[in-house]
């Protein structure tokens, strides 16, 4: 693991595990985290998710999420990995379905987000939510959620993972969270942005920030993108 993707995966493990003793959560072990090549830029994302993302044959940086290996199932019981949405600003959230305090206005805080970006950027920014709670939270069960909501599922992804993948997601996102013993699960509202190549570029934590600040930080992280590359 090279000193960029040490620091940065080290940096965000001592954040999470501050509060890991209270709220009771596995996190991983920074090593374990990201001990993977980069996922391949050439594998085809058009068969698994409902955008397009644009492929690259550069090597990712050490601070991106898409070195995690992990695989997500969606709605639609399709199989996605985090590498697929490279290419595009992603605003990113964890959730699960059954929650009916903070998911809710998680999810609504993001429609608000959505709805200040230029049309254009608003069809070409994924949003990509994923659960907490994968045992329960099946396909049927997550296009039911997205059905409830209203949103477009071909923006909308809301998927699952393992739940040893879910800690991983969770500890690199800072998202804090715990099973209760009657059955629900007590976690921080995070939504993050990611850059092009699947670096974290902005995190807010809570639901009542202004949405005007997230959009903002989409549209950068896809001026950032954008910009040409010195010669």
């Amino acid at each position: 693991m090279n000193i960029s993707k040490r620091w940065w995966v080290h940096t965000a493990f001592a954040a999470c595990s501050s509060f890991g003793a209270f709220f009771g959560v596995g996190y991983v072990h920074a090593d374990d985290a990201i001990k993977m090549p980069p996922l391949s830029a050439s594998a085809d994302p058009s068969s698994c998710v409902h955008h397009e993302a644009l492929a690259s044959d550069e090597p990712l940086p050490g601070q991106s999420l898409y070195n995690l290996k992990v695989e997500l199932t969606d709605q639609y019981g399709k199989t996605l990995s985090l590498g697929a949405f490279r290419g595009q600003a992603v605003l990113m959230a964890m959730f699960y379905s059954s929650c009916t305090s903070i998911c809710p206005m998680l999810i609504a805080q993001l429609q608000r987000v959505e709805a200040l970006l230029p049309e254009a950027q608003r069809a070409n920014t994924p949003l990509l939510l994923v659960s907490l709670d994968p045992e329960h939270d099946t396909p049927a069960r997550l296009l039911e959620l997205e059905k409830r909501h209203g949103v477009d599922g071909k923006r909308w992804h809301f998927t699952r993972a393992n739940d040893a993948d879910v800690r991983k997601i969770a500890a690199l996102l800072g998202v804090r969270y715990r099973k209760l013993p009657e059955g629900g699960i007590a976690h921080s509202a995070v939504i993050a942005v990611l850059d092009r190549d699947g670096v974290l570029v902005t995190r807010i934590e809570g639901t009542g920030g202004d949405p005007k600040t997230i959009s903002a930080a989409v549209l950068s992280a896809t001026a950032k993108q954008a910009a040409p590359k010195p010669h």
